[in-house]
């Protein structure tokens, strides 16, 4: 068994000991980053249950990579992360994807608060496609500076950038996530012509959009009832998200992007 002073031993130490079968190494493991694991969690579940379930079923198949002679060397978390990444999306495949003018299932009778709970499943939904939907770069920054509550120092090596740059990097993250969550909610082109207009709506609700695209996808809304009708529920939805970033504003207006509709 590992004792006290063994506890802060290296990682290399202890997952080579793992894989020599000592297993108090991987309570050593467990304990060391549980906390960091749930916090992760629940970026994908909202209800405990299923961010415990998700946690220990990650860190068992990383115990058995390790007992086979697989898995990390040096790092466990990031190994961890990944594989509660890929158990997470494998969960949620198949879920129903939730468009605009999709039905929201009818609460059950006599379940209190079951209104709440289905609007907050929704919204969970399409938080995770438009999560999913974002570059690699910018899921990683949101899920070591947000999920996992580093600081950007912590995570300037891993990018390969300032600490500055990754304060940067974060806020350009957090504004693409809500502008994919709109992009989420908008339902596929009934013809050609809605196409290119629909594809980059969410953008164009928050004020991404060079100035020219905005206006020829503005003409495009004002002669097109059924876009008028996606762009008008859009503009309720981005209503509840944070304003876009004063930093994002003023580099937009020296791109010649349109101001936010």
């Amino acid at each position: 068994m590992w004792d006290a002073v063994e506890d802060g031993s290296p990682e290399t130490v202890l997952l080579d000991a793992v894989r020599a079968g000592d297993l108090g190494a991987w309570d050593v493991l467990f304990r060391r980053h549980s906390d960091a694991l749930r916090r992760v969690a629940a970026g994908w579940f909202s209800q405990q249950a299923d961010r415990e379930d998700l946690m220990a079923e990650s860190f068992a198949r990383v115990l058995d990579a390790v007992l086979g002679g697989g898995g990390p060397r040096e790092s466990l978390r990031p190994y961890l992360v990944v594989t509660m990444r890929n158990l997470a999306a494998n969960w949620s495949r198949g879920r129903r994807r939730v468009e605009l003018y999709g039905e929201v299932p009818e609460p059950r009778a006599g379940v209190a608060g079951g209104e709440e709970l289905v609007l907050q499943r929704w919204n969970e939904q399409l938080a995770w496609a438009a999560y999913c939907a974002l570059p690699g770069r910018w899921r990683t920054v949101l899920w070591r500076t947000v999920a996992e509550g580093d600081s950007p120092r912590e995570v300037a090596p891993l990018l390969g950038i300032s600490p500055n740059g990754v304060a940067v990097l974060a806020l350009r993250a957090r504004e693409g996530l809500r502008q994919a969550y709109l992009q989420a909610q908008v339902p596929p082109a009934a013809t050609t012509g809605c196409l290119e207009p629909r594809r980059r709506m969410g953008s164009w609700a928050r004020g991404a959009v060079p100035r020219r695209q905005a206006g020829l996808i503005a003409a495009h809304i004002a002669a097109c009832g059924s876009c008028w009708t996606v762009a008008t529920r859009l503009a309720e939805a981005n209503r509840e998200l944070p304003p876009v970033p004063c930093s994002v504003t003023a580099r937009r207006a020296g791109s010649g992007m349109a101001p936010a509709p």
